[in-house]
């Protein structure tokens, strides 16, 4: 059980909600705690194949760090460490897919979950704004991460400009901060929807998948290039590899093994 997050698994599908509505899903010293098992436990669980992230109630995905309750800054030594921030799937090294649902405002550190996550859904209400200067601090993880994803002078327009102005999700969607924009009351069945779609492809092979493509954007062209064919090889050695191919002979489903060790 979790005190600031809900966790539960249905039909393949993680969903994992930011469960502090009152403070508006504000990250706070439990959550940042909290936030690395949950997606341990979504790791290791044979029957989890993706995950939904969300926020719970109708106003704010995550409005970042609560300034009331700082995380700890502080890894497993007590050093002040980047490696200490692990909230999203990437910061843990999650390779399962994982569908980012934005129901609300995003702030701040919350935008770490939007850059971080495979497929970002928002809902028409969503807005999103950097107020990290605003309160003297600096915006550099986020938005770093962003630039993979936007141009460079919308993310540094939103950084700079802090809580002067927002981004409609309609906005966020023309710069590729997301990539679908629905209504709110059909933001968690879309997000499912897509979800489904991609339960039935191989876990290995989108693990190894997302691991090439999120690496390559750290490595650069020619060396992304290099470190996708290990992971292309293994997959050939893989079960799943001849169970795809007797599946689509055959005309049936594939039985795919999970992947929990990658």
């Amino acid at each position: 059980m979790f005190e600031t997050l809900n966790y539960e698994v249905i039909d393949g599908i993680a969903h994992l909600r930011l469960n502090r509505p009152r403070q508006h899903n504000a990250v706070n010293s439990i959550m940042s705690r909290e936030l690395p098992v949950a997606w341990e436990r979504f790791r290791s669980d044979p029957d989890a194949i993706v995950a939904i992230v969300s926020g719970m109630g109708d106003k704010a995905f995550c409005t970042g760090a609560d300034m009331r309750d700082l995380p700890d800054g502080n890894d497993q030594s007590g050093a002040e460490t980047l490696g200490s921030i692990r909230w999203t799937s990437l910061q843990n090294k999650i390779w399962k897919p994982v569908i980012c649902a934005v129901n609300g405002m995003t702030v701040g550190g919350g935008l770490h979950f939007v850059a971080d996550s495979d497929i970002v859904i928002a809902a028409h209400s969503a807005t999103f704004f950097d107020t990290h200067v605003a309160v003297g601090l600096a915006s550099g993880l986020e938005s770093i991460s962003l630039c993979q994803r936007m141009p460079m002078q919308a993310v540094l327009r939103m950084a700079l400009v802090g809580a002067g102005e927002r981004l409609s999700a309609q906005r966020a969607y023309e710069l590729g901060m997301v990539g679908e924009v629905v209504p709110l009351d059909q933001l968690l069945m879309r997000a499912i929807e897509v979800a489904t779609m991609i339960k039935v492809n191989s876990p290995t092979a989108m693990a190894r998948t997302k691991r090439a493509i999120w690496e390559a954007a750290d490595l650069g062209f020619n060396a992304g290039l290099q470190n996708a064919w290990p992971l292309i090889l293994a997959q050939s050695k893989h079960p799943d590899f001849l169970e795809g191919a007797q599946a689509f002979a055959e005309k049936r489903l594939a039985h795919w093994l999970p992947a929990t060790d990658l």
